[in-house]
């Protein structure tokens, strides 16, 4: 055989060749798998849709307090006294409820030297105030401190709660005000 026949054969032979072809099941089979991945894909999207955007989040529950000046706002804050002339002053003291529940709320007031630890502060009480507040409710009240001591203070809020058992229990949160007491001159 010359070289170019043999490469006519060669070409006749090979396409010549019938192709395998797959059954029909084996393709349906392929087909119905591809339909079901796609389908599993849009149903998972479709809730990942629904959980990111139309699911609230779940809110903390918690209880906060906090001071304001005297006209109920953040801006005149004392941070020196002096003995005599305004030692004694007045502060909002604001908590709220957001617990879920009704919540029976203490507040201690605690005066110190600034050196201990705070949570909760080992100083004895100089005053308690006691309320019961709604779950979304705010109470706002006012204190009078009178400074009567030259040097640092640190006038402290604690804020406590009745538990089940009617125990008081310290909630962790607290807020405080240091100030400076001179000496009139």
């Amino acid at each position: 055989m010359k070289r170019h026949q043999r490469k006519d054969f060669m070409e006749m032979k090979v396409k010549g060749t019938p192709k395998v072809a797959k059954p029909v099941s084996d393709i349906y089979e392929e087909k119905t798998i591809i339909v079901t991945i796609l389908v599993a894909l849009v149903i998972l999207s479709a809730l990942l849709v629904y959980l990111v955007f139309f699911t609230p989040p779940q809110k903390e529950p918690f209880g906060a307090i906090y001071y304001l000046d005297s006209e109920k706002q953040a801006e005149n804050i004392p941070k020196t006294v002096v003995l005599g002339k305004n030692s004694t002053f007045s502060l909002w003291i604001g908590v709220i409820n957001q617990n879920e529940t009704t919540m029976d709320y203490s507040v201690l007031v605690k005066i110190d030297d600034g050196k201990s630890l705070i949570d909760p502060s080992p100083a004895e009480p100089t005053e308690s105030f006691e309320k019961t507040l709604l779950n979304g409710e705010t109470w706002e009240f006012p204190v009078t401190i009178n400074i009567d001591q030259l040097g640092s203070h640190r006038i402290i809020f604690e804020l406590w709660f009745l538990d089940e058992t009617d125990t008081l229990e310290y909630s962790g949160n607290w807020v405080f005000l240091s100030l400076e007491a001179i000496q009139a001159q």
